[in-house]
């Protein structure tokens, strides 16, 4: 399927899509138009969690095909009122690898290891030493030995591999009187360390993240303006779109 511009091909994308949506529902969605390849030029985009993402990309034959999809814009799918833009083939690929659990983002991209954080040191200060840079939800692993202890190690997952390239210009600053080195990691790295000995450590001491529920809604988005609200006592400084965060001050 070559498009005029240079084999982008005819592709649109379409947004607002239910989760539950179906290769048929799409195409009963985009029943005036001929989709390239039947059921294999329908693309979902999916979560890291695996989950559909309410977006999909769907390859056309022509642009009078792309044409009449674009008239389906705000059209309904069920309760849903569905979306429809011009994409192109360079974008879809791109997305495509870049979502989804088996994506290349999710394997390796956005990950370092620290060694030689200071004892008791917490995820709070971690996120102090990153400041500027987007940790993901439940992004910092710190392992810890049989008995409990940390090992002076961590791995951090970045929302980009840009931003953990950005990560590695801390290596040797300080935590405290300890100098951090950081290192390129993986999501290999992180799964080895469920392995014995070592084992996942969710917190580090009372806090507001050891309540029930409270570790999986910890969110590591930093921002300087947020951090500035979290050393001030703020208890419930909501920011980038995620779940609610509890303020550092009442642990």
């Amino acid at each position: 399927m070559l498009g005029p511009e240079g084999g982008e091909g005819y592709v649109v994308k379409l947004r607002g899509l239910p989760w539950s949506c179906s290769i048929e529902d799409v195409q009963n969605f985009l029943s005036d138009c001929t989709i390239h390849d039947g059921v294999a030029g329908v693309h979902f985009i999916y979560t890291r969690e695996g989950r559909q993402s309410g977006e999909a990309f769907v390859e056309l034959e022509s642009e009078d095909d792309v044409k009449l999809a674009l008239k389906k814009d705000r059209e309904s799918m069920g309760h849903r009122y569905i979306e429809v833009f011009k994409s192109h083939r360079t974008k879809m690929d791109w997305v495509l690898k870049h979502s989804g659990p088996n994506s290349a983002d999710s394997a390796n991209d956005g990950f370092v290891r620290l060694r030689g954080l200071p004892f008791g040191c917490t995820k709070e200060e971690i996120v102090q030493f990153f400041s500027g840079l987007e940790i993901v939800p439940n992004g910092i692993t710190l392992p810890v030995d049989p008995e409990g202890k940390i090992t002076g190690e961590a791995v951090i997952q970045f929302a980009s591999q840009e931003l953990a390239e950005k990560a590695l210009g801390k290596h040797k600053e300080g935590i405290g009187h300890r100098y951090i080195e950081v290192f390129k990691s993986s999501q290999e790295e992180v799964r080895s360390y469920s392995d014995p000995p070592l084992k996942f450590m969710s917190v580090q001491r009372p806090g507001p993240y050891d309540r029930p529920g409270t570790a999986r809604r910890y969110i590591g988005i930093v921002k300087q303006a947020g951090l500035d609200r979290m050393r001030s006592g703020a208890h419930c400084a909501g920011y980038g779109g995620y779940e609610e965060y509890s303020g550092l001050s009442d642990g």
